[in-house]
């Protein structure tokens, strides 16, 4: 296989652009249901407490 030729600074860009959209689009619907929809923050269960498993 011969080695891969850097990539250009358009080529760059393109990758960053690829790369970040599905988290824009992602952190934006969060967003959007948190402040629009009044949907509460998700939390972390606390430090010992265990969940039961679901039957």
């Amino acid at each position: 296989m011969p080695p891969k030729a850097p990539l250009t600074p358009d080529q760059r860009r393109l990758r960053v652009i690829i790369f970040s959209f599905p988290v824009l689009v992602a952190s934006t619907y969060v967003l959007y249901r948190r402040m629009v929809l009044g949907e509460e923050q998700r939390q972390l269960p606390k430090q010992g407490k265990l969940i039961p498993p679901p039957t």
